[in-house]
């Protein structure tokens, strides 16, 4: 089972079509006109759950210790380092991603595993606009928005903001091949367009 992990972990995939699904949710901290961080929610499709759970979950509790956390992000996270941990920062035509990952943590919710972790920013937002994009460039891993209320603003700069999402037309992800997997409702063409989050600042 530890070498199904460390593939699944591998941010360059010889698959071409998805093979894990994550919903994700966002919380956007924003102080005055800068971006202070992002803490990041995902959660997993139920193959991905049952595997990180039979493997990392040693005294089979339910719950991962702090023992038992340090490895999953040892195992089964921290090499995402290599691909940005699918979190791209778009202002003003320059792209940015974390350089570094905080207070990760691993936890089961109603079955389904969840991963949450905190990227700091501290970027100047100087046009009162910026683009948020969660996405696997691979296309190994599917991602969308969660339902109901996936987005939250926090902070001084968020008194007076909005959001959207939307597709993000200019990052076309090409696959290829027939899909074996789908996420329930989805149809898939061979080529796939990120969601990204939209925050507008001072909408007054």
């Amino acid at each position: 089972m530890r070498l199904f992990l460390l593939l699944i972990s591998l941010p360059f995939c010889i698959f071409a079509h998805p093979h894990m699904f994550i919903d994700t949710e966002m919380e956007v901290q924003l102080r005055n006109d800068f971006l202070e961080g992002i803490e990041i929610t995902w959660y997993f499709d139920p193959m991905f759950s049952g595997a990180i759970t039979a493997d990392f979950d040693s005294n089979r509790n339910g719950s991962f210790s702090s023992s038992e956390t340090a490895e999953v992000y040892a195992n089964a996270f921290s090499n995402l380092e290599t691909s940005e941990y699918f979190t791209f920062i778009i202002i003003d035509g320059q792209t940015y991603t974390p350089s570094r990952i905080e207070n990760f943590s691993v936890f089961l919710e109603n079955g389904v595993l969840v991963y949450r972790f905190f990227c700091p920013f501290n970027l100047r937002i100087p046009n009162d606009m910026i683009r948020i994009a969660i996405y696997d460039s691979t296309y190994y891993c599917d991602i969308l928005y969660k339902e109901g209320t996936p987005v939250t603003l926090h902070g001084t700069g968020s008194n007076n903001a909005q959001f959207t999402i939307e597709q993000n037309n200019d990052i076309a992800i090409n696959y290829g091949g027939n899909v074996s997997v789908s996420r329930a409702g989805s149809s898939y063409s061979g080529t796939a367009f990120p969601q990204q989050l939209v925050v507008y600042l001072n909408t007054n």
